[in-house]
């Protein structure tokens, strides 16, 4: 069977102490064309014309010819190519110089390149990890911060001024 789980694991990788899953790389080159949900584990590189799902555990290459829409979800993502759809990644999202997103990016940490196309919205979320220890952290806090009260001092009657708007025209 070609798609048969190996049981036997290169010494190369018993030397990493990682099995052939942990290590494995999946590539769809250029001349490829996927519709349904693509599962990825390790590294991956996409180059061809993807539509649907894709979910990575670990690193994901869009090349410079990929064409997705899809639902992206994947630790790290890379992006060369085209995207129509939503990317989440749970560590970082990296925007070429090439790369094109029409969508949302959710991630931690947004790197763009200059010559990158973004029309969407961003969400910086904090990495799963650190987002958990700030929770656990949180019932160590015994009393709430007070707020600041007291009026501002330098402006007329305590309060901040308006600013006004500018017109163009």
């Amino acid at each position: 069977m070609v798609f048969s789980e190996k049981k036997n694991v290169s010494p190369r990788a018993k030397r990493r102490g990682t099995g052939f899953h942990e290590s494995a790389v999946t590539i769809l080159t250029s001349g490829c064309h996927f519709n349904g949900k693509l599962y990825c584990k390790g590294s991956s590189r996409i180059g061809g014309k993807i539509e649907g799902e894709i979910i990575s555990e670990g690193l994901l290459i869009i090349e410079e010819e990929a064409l997705i829409t899809a639902k992206i979800q994947a630790e790290e993502v890379v992006i060369q190519g085209q995207i129509r759809g939503e990317v989440e990644a749970s560590f970082r999202v990296e925007l070429s110089s090439s790369g094109q997103v029409e969508g949302d990016i959710i991630t931690p940490s947004l790197v763009i390149h200059e010559g990158a196309t973004f029309n969407g919205r961003t969400t910086m979320r904090l990495p799963e990890e650190r987002e958990e220890k700030l929770i656990t952290a949180a019932p160590l806090i015994e009393k709430p911060m007070k707020k600041d009260i007291r009026p501002r001092q330098g402006y007329k009657d305590n309060k901040v001024p308006e600013i006004p708007e500018i017109g163009v025209g």
